[in-house]
């Protein structure tokens, strides 16, 4: 599989106030080498760690509500940071994300492994290349086989929902 080395030492930030959901997104995301900053299951724990300078982070993955609390400010932080996020909701109305946030990656619940790592390698690792220059070798082979997959059908037969 090719999306565990193009995502290994990847620092995540992971913000999901579903236990099960925040483990298996842990799981997930080590297996692929990265390396998993939290899991924060609420507003407070997601917003030290967005801030935290000292921790660097390549990405997040924010549940949009956390037991009720919306996690836009965690957003704002990691945007004037400069970390791409994604979000994953089980909210359909779209009215709901800040207008400054709605080009952010979105996939709904539930997304299967699949799906996380496809949105996660395109918008990681595309960030990363623009400062790591020895990422580009790996990723034109990451991103021609993406293209073979799709061209092929796989994308559209996993039914992955990604929306930007």
């Amino acid at each position: 599989m090719l999306a565990p080395r193009l995502l290994e030492g990847l620092r995540i930030l992971v913000v999901e106030d579903n236990l099960l959901l925040a483990e298996a997104t842990r799981l997930l995301l080590e297996d692929s080498g990265c390396q998993v900053v939290g899991p924060a299951g609420r507003l407070p724990r997601g917003l030290k760690l967005a801030r935290d300078e000292a921790i660097a982070i390549d990405g997040a993955i924010l549940d949009i509500n956390l037991h009720g609390e919306m996690s836009f400010p965690i957003a704002e932080v990691l945007s004037s940071r400069g970390v791409p996020f994604v979000f994953v909701t089980g909210y359909d109305d779209r009215s709901i994300v800040p207008m400054a946030f709605r080009s952010a990656p979105r996939l709904d619940k539930p997304a299967t492994e699949d799906q996380l790592l496809e949105v996660m390698i395109a918008t990681f690792v595309d960030k990363r290349a623009e400062s790591d220059p020895q990422a580009d070798m790996l990723l034109s082979a990451g991103h021609a086989a993406g293209e073979r997959s799709l061209r092929a059908g796989e994308g559209a037969a996993r039914g992955t929902r990604i929306r930007r």
